[in-house]
């Protein structure tokens, strides 16, 4: 018998596949379209979607998909002809042969399955993405493309699969995953609409690997943390895939032991209607909204909160504002859309992270031991007396480490080697700033009132010790953090930058100036104490923003006080600065020469800080640069190889400077961790540093004074024959000044002292060699005149 011709088109157009679904598998309205737990496979939380528009249904949890004849033949196990005939098709009588059923796939049941009876997923993910997986698909073949789509990226940056976003026609949104999968019948590889595989990787792997510890803020979705991770630097922006109701199925082992805190949407969902409300159709809105934390942001971040701590971490809450001020879904991102940005939107989330804390009852005992207690949070190892709470510095460190008000107050600024305040203390007018003695004062009040049941008055001096335990727990580098920020976008700048925004004329020896003093400023702070003496001196006339161009420079970390080289406890005012200006040379101008190399050639300044117990050794984490109007400003004889002079002849473009200082510093960085050095070799300093450094000498005129008389010379003579047959002074003239002063116009002319016994040691000098460049200039290069002139 021949097979019937069916115009399925024709068919599945008098059909309504929402009517003929929710016969089988009740079905519930959401937004445009209509879902319901998969028929197909067990599953908590439905992702059986049924579009009326476009007659179609789809499963993304396993992939299942079709029309209405499709969904009749996979759910009753009907033939193709049998689906249609049950959709109003006429078919007529078949062979028994022409109406085989298929399997019957019942419809999944309120209770689990049995694991064994599970069927399974014809497409696996594969985790990463091969790299030589072809292109993702632009579009989805009933989605069409996608508005946007998010990477994620495991730890090591391998791809892992992606997410992207869909725009209904209603107006509404969809996220649905694509992921690189096998078939698990034939071992075909394609991108497939599927999720992955649980437990599901966090979106910001790769950032939490590369600052492992960082302060993490959670946010509800790819969008938001794209939105504040540009705005929030200093923090590690992640999220999770699947929404608020897909916190379990996530992998939150790289958050282990880590501070965390969520930023949760501002929901606004109300009560649900019951069914007599749905009959009488009431208004939705008629219904009260849910509280605070019943709303699904909130339950979402409450859920990750308690995952955290159980996992060793710390979590924060952050204080969003109430159900309905602000539109339902409100979110991080909506906040920086409405224009709170940058530090403004630093201070705030800083400003409403609430730490958890436990909330047990503390014993506060009275003076004559009775047992009241006060409600407050868990205070462990406390040490009670007879009367009341002791006043030793363990009570009071433990107060301020556990009190939700003095979290993350206090800390260890690494670079400025000081007690910090990160936040406003919560005694009234607490400011952010270095601590002091005024706060320890201040402390000791707060704590005095905290409880007067404790009986707990400590002194200042006990608070002060507190502080700085709890603060070194607590510490912190700000300029590591800052280049740990940074991203290289792979423009090569660094070499350029004294020709693009100081007007220095590119030479090859200002372009390893340029390149050279910026890394060695990254390298002082990545690698404390490392030997790096050379001192960036920026020529030009007064006015033209030389000082400027290094404020910007050191950005937050600039100095520039005058100092006093004889006095080391002066060395305090370098805590806390990257870039130090020494203004018109000032005090390196006015300082010998030996006292100059001493100051510059310092790796560890030894100092007692102000209002310090003790001295201390703080390994430099600073370069130095200095400005100059004056032509002949060095003093030092040997030349000066610690100073790198440039002349800034051209404009300045010191916006342009501000705009590029990131990327300069990200790209120092990448060439510091590579290995790659930033000082000259031997070569480099005679042939490119030693003349730029001579220039700037103060010159001597023995020089001029001896000059043809040596290069007249051809056998060797001594300092004696230079005074008595050169200058015509007697011996008497002959002081251990002007000694010092001729022997060193000779090494500049290019004599060689050499050694003469005749029943004692006498010096004598060899005339210069005689050659082109040495009789064009009359002065020899100035390498290996001082003792620590090697290369690090």
């Amino acid at each position: 018998m021949t097979k019937p011709m069916i115009d399925t088109a024709a068919l599945l157009a008098t059909v309504d596949i929402v009517k003929v679904i929710d016969a089988r598998v009740p079905l519930k309205k959401s937004g445009a379209e209509f879902e319901a737990c998969c028929p197909f496979h067990n599953e908590a939380t439905p992702s059986f979607k049924v579009n009326p528009a476009k007659q179609f249904y789809h499963c993304f949890g396993c992939g299942e998909n079709g029309d209405a004849i499709k969904f009749l033949q996979e759910f009753e196990g009907l033939s193709f002809h049998d689906a249609c005939r049950a959709l109003g098709a006429d078919v007529g009588d078949l062979p028994a042969a022409e109406s085989v059923t298929r399997p019957v796939k019942q419809p999944a049941s309120t209770s689990p399955a049995p694991v064994e009876d599970k069927p399974k997923t014809e497409w696996v993910p594969i985790l990463p993405v091969p790299e030589d997986a072809p292109e993702p698909p632009v579009a989805h073949r009933y989605r069409g493309k996608y508005s946007m789509r998010w990477e994620y990226r495991d730890a090591a940056g391998r791809l892992l699969g992606f997410t992207c976003r869909f725009e209904k026609a209603s107006g509404g949104k969809e996220i649905l995953p694509l992921t690189w999968c096998q078939s698990s019948e034939s071992g075909e590889f394609k991108w497939e609409w599927i999720s992955f595989p649980e437990p599901r990787p966090l979106y910001g792997l790769d950032r939490l690997a590369a600052r492992p510890v960082a302060f993490v803020l959670l946010v509800e979705g790819e969008k938001c943390v794209d939105a504040a991770q540009a705005e929030l630097s200093e923090l590690v922006v992640v999220s999770w895939p699947g929404g608020g109701k897909a916190v379990g199925k996530a992998d939150w082992s790289p958050l282990a032991g880590r501070k965390a805190g969520g930023w949760a949407d501002c929901d606004a969902k109300r009560e649900r209607l019951t069914k007599e409300e749905r009959e009488a159709k009431v208004a939705e809105d008629s219904k009260p909204l849910l509280p605070p934390e019943k709303q699904p942001g909130v339950m979402a971040m409450a859920k990750i909160g308690e995952v955290v701590l159980a996992q060793g971490g710390r979590w924060w809450d952050m204080t969003i504002e109430a159900p309905g001020e602000k539109p339902d879904g409100w979110d991080v991102a909506d906040a920086i859309e409405e224009g709170l940005r940058g530090a403004d939107l630093a201070a705030h989330v800083r400003t409403q992270l609430v730490e958890r804390v436990t909330a047990d009852p503390i014993s506060t005992p009275t003076k004559a031991g009775a047992g009241k207690e006060k409600k407050g949070p868990h205070i462990p190892g406390l040490i009670w007396g007879r009367d009341g709470l002791k006043n030793c510095l363990s009570n009071v460190y433990q107060i301020l480490a556990h009190r939700p008000e003095w979290s993350e107050v206090v800390g260890y600024d690494e670079f400025a080697l000081c007690i910090v305040k990160r936040k406003p203390p919560p005694y009234d007018g607490g400011t952010v700033g270095e601590w002091d003695s005024t706060d320890d004062s201040r402390t000791a009040m707060w704590l005095a009132q905290l409880n007067p049941d404790w009986t707990f008055t400590p002194s200042s001096d006990l608070v002060a010790e507190a502080v700085e335990v709890l603060g070194r727990a607590n510490a912190f580098h700000p300029v590591r953090e800052y280049l740990a920020s940074l991203t290289w976008d792979g423009t090569p700048r660094l070499e350029m930058w004294l020709e693009d925004y100081l007007g220095v004329a590119r030479a090859e020896y200002s372009m390893r100036v340029a390149k050279w003093w910026l890394m060695g400023a990254v390298k002082r702070v990545l690698q404390p104490g490392c030997k790096f003496d050379y001192c960036l001196v920026l020529e030009g006339p007064q006015g033209k923003g030389k000082s400027t161009a290094l404020r910007i420079l050191g950005r937050d970390w600039f100095g520039d006080t005058d100092l006093d080289l004889s006095h080391k406890d002066s060395m305090s005012a370098l805590r806390g600065k990257w870039v130090y200006e020494i203004a018109e040379l000032g005090a390196l101008a006015r300082s010998e020469e030996k006292r100059q190399k001493s100051f510059l050639s310092r790796t560890i300044d030894e100092y007692r800080p102000v209002y310090g117990r003790r001295e201390i050794k703080a390994p430099r984490q600073l370069v130095f640069g200095g400005s100059t109007n004056e032509f002949e400003w060095n003093k030092d004889p040997t030349g000066g190889r610690r100073f790198w002079p440039v002349e800034c002849h051209g404009e300045f473009n010191l916006d342009g400077l501000r705009d590029v200082l990131d990327q300069l510093y990200a790209e120092a960085r990448v060439l510091v961790e590579a290995g790659v050095p930033c000082h000259p070799s031997a070569e480099e300093q005679r042939t490119l540093f030693d003349p730029e450094q001579l220039k700037v000498e103060q010159q001597d005129s023995l020089v001029d004074a001896v000059h043809d008389w040596v290069w007249g010379r051809i056998a060797d003579f001594s300092i004696y024959d230079v005074a008595a047959d050169c200058l015509k002074l007697d011996a008497s003239k002959l002081t251990r000044d002007l000694q010092t002063r001729l022997g060193i116009a000779l090494r500049k002319l290019g004599c060689t002292r050499i050694e003469k016994r005749n029943g004692m040691i006498r010096y004598w000098y060899k005339p210069p060699v005689k050659n082109e460049a040495s009789s064009k200039t009359g002065v020899s290069a100035q390498h290996g005149l001082e003792v620590d002139d090697v290369d690090f």
